[in-house]
């Protein structure tokens, strides 16, 4: 999404992130001290699980 007039309210963390997954994006782990870890709101999906919308 680049701008969120695409919408006709203001979406959800939730409403991006399924519309990202929809269009093929894929979380991409950083590395941290602690190992690879994905940050943010997509941490909510398993990278593995995407495709099936498992949460954490």
């Amino acid at each position: 999404m680049v701008a969120v007039s695409v919408w006709d309210h203001r979406p959800t963390p939730d409403e991006l992130l399924d519309d990202r997954l929809a269009r093929g994006w894929r979380a991409t782990p950083t590395a941290t001290v602690d190992g690879p870890r994905v940050l943010g709101h997509a941490a909510r999906i398993a990278p593995e699980d995407a495709d099936q919308r498992v949460l954490r």
